[in-house]
């Protein structure tokens, strides 16, 4: 570390970054000043200064004695983890005797564990320090060290091998085979654990995990209740009104599925209505929609239960809110500049890759943004909350004018027809349904949708003739697949 002088601190003070400054007006401030210095170690890292006014930021000085650097080398042995801290005793020129303290405390580095001062883990919020809540503290600890504290690789103890959702599975290892990504041999696989092998979800002797479940899981609900993913289409730019929504309770293919198909059933196709025609692309494009998804669904963190992930569209953006945070240190910039992965659910992530329906190498957030400029839209924007990462993409042209006339409500129907796909708002939903269960047979499909025997079967005929749906094997065994 570089030997500080007065004229270096006072050109700190000047930077007025108060987030990674915090000074005191002298050691008997002490306690306090290692809370921030706590906080600087487990958010950007930051300078504590003794010998500061704390309003006018004027350098005053302090008596420093032997006793005075006892207790500062004390406090500094309370950090856990140990860390080795450097305090700086600077003269105040004119100021016989008075010098300012400095301590440097440095930023964390990937997933580190969180520190504690005194046994208490503090964090920053803007220019305050605060105590670390216990939720975000533990996930912390998880994150420091992930094959330990693994959510994905528990053991599901309730699950058996009936709990797996054979066409999902089936519908995994077809994507996996067509991207050459799995065997060929692996159609041939017999027994569901010689079916499952590919994608590394099992424990010895066959046991399955919570990534088995979440994966390729019948009901993950049953399980964890958080396996679920909110939906909602809200009118206007505000939370005040709901035009839909949904809450998915599926494993995480039928999700990525479900996602996708609300995004078509909504962000209709941009353009103006005598343009419709010849514009057929999404109000975002769909390669946006699905990385954005499946950094959803990869990233996300699964310990707390209380949290789940969800994807919002209003009149003019569509976020992506999901549980978890950016690795410390790092911002969406780093990845748009030098793609990479930092996996919290790595077996999930592999197994999403295998399945065919990720590219790896970390490319999503720079795909997003590339995606979103050759379409014309505005630049992604990131945002952070607590315990949450949300990506709202803007609009290029509202979806406004295509609700909110009221004058002509009849001609808003036809167009909103044209818009998705031709298709109703029932026959989309009946779509979405095989989508979300490939090889759904009639009967659970009349059950899942809450429709008509006979409403089914007029569906499923008009989605044969228009090619977007087939049966496949016999009439008793077959079932429906999205095409």
């Amino acid at each position: 570390m570089k030997e500080l002088t007065i004229q270096d601190i006072d050109t700190i003070l000047r930077r007025d970054e108060s987030r990674i400054l915090e000074v005191k007006k002298t050691t008997g401030e002490l306690n306090a000043g290692m809370q921030s210095g706590c906080a600087f170690l487990n958010t950007e890292g930051g300078w504590l200064f003794f010998g500061i006014h704390p309003t006018t930021l004027k350098i005053l000085g302090q008596d420093v004695v032997d006793k005075t650097r006892q207790e500062v080398a004390h406090e500094m042995t309370k950090f856990s983890p140990a860390i080795d801290l450097y305090a700086q005793y600077i003269d105040v020129p004119g100021c016989p005797g008075q010098k300012v303290i400095a301590i440097w405390f440095p930023a964390p580095v990937g997933y580190a564990a969180p520190y504690t001062y005194d046994g208490r883990p503090y964090y920053k919020v803007e220019n305050t320090t605060k105590l670390m809540p216990r939720e975000m503290f533990d996930e912390r600890i998880r994150l420091s060290d992930p094959k330990k504290f693994s959510w994905e690789l528990a053991p599901c103890r309730e699950a058996t091998l009936d709990d797996i959702d054979e066409n999902t599975l089936t519908a995994a290892i077809r994507g996996g085979i067509a991207k050459g990504r799995i065997p060929a041999s692996a159609a041939d696989a017999v027994t569901l654990p010689e079916r499952l092998s590919p994608f590394k979800v099992l424990l010895p002797g066959d046991a399955l995990t919570n990534g088995a479940i979440a994966l390729f899981g019948k009901d993950p609900y049953k399980f964890f209740n958080h396996c679920r993913i909110r939906l909602a289409r809200f009118e206007g730019t505000i939370m005040d009104k709901f035009r839909d929504q949904a809450v998915i309770d599926a494993n995480l293919f039928q999700q990525l599925q479900a996602i996708e198909d609300f995004c078509r059933k909504h962000m209709f196709m941009s353009g103006d209505q005598d343009q419709f025609d010849s514009k057929n692309v999404l109000t975002v494009p769909l390669k946006v929609v699905r990385e954005a998804t499946l950094n959803l669904l990869i990233h996300r963190t699964w310990w707390s239960e209380g949290r789940t992930p969800s994807v919002s569209i209003f009149d003019d953006r569509v976020e992506f809110m999901n549980p978890g945070a950016f690795p410390p240190g790092t911002t969406p910039a780093d990845f748009r500049h030098r793609p990479h992965s930092v996996l919290v659910n790595e077996f999930i992530a592999n197994a999403l890759f295998k399945g065919g329906k990720t590219e790896g190498w970390g490319r999503g957030i720079l795909d997003i943004f590339t995606l979103c400029k050759e379409a014309g839209l505005p630049e992604p924007e990131y945002d952070f909350v607590p315990n949450f990462v949300c990506l709202t993409i803007r609009f290029k042209n509202p979806l406004t004018p295509f609700l909110t006339d009221q004058s002509n409500n009849s001609s808003n129907e036809r167009l909103n027809e044209r818009l998705n796909e031709r298709l109703n708002p029932s026959l989309l939903e009946t779509l979405a349904v095989i989508r979300a269960y490939p090889g759904i047979q009639r009967k659970t499909i009349v059950a899942k949708t809450g429709k008509g025997d006979a409403t089914i079967g007029r569906h499923l005929v008009t989605l044969a003739e228009r090619d977007l749906i087939e049966h496949r094997g016999s009439k008793r065994t077959g079932g429906y697949y999205a095409k």
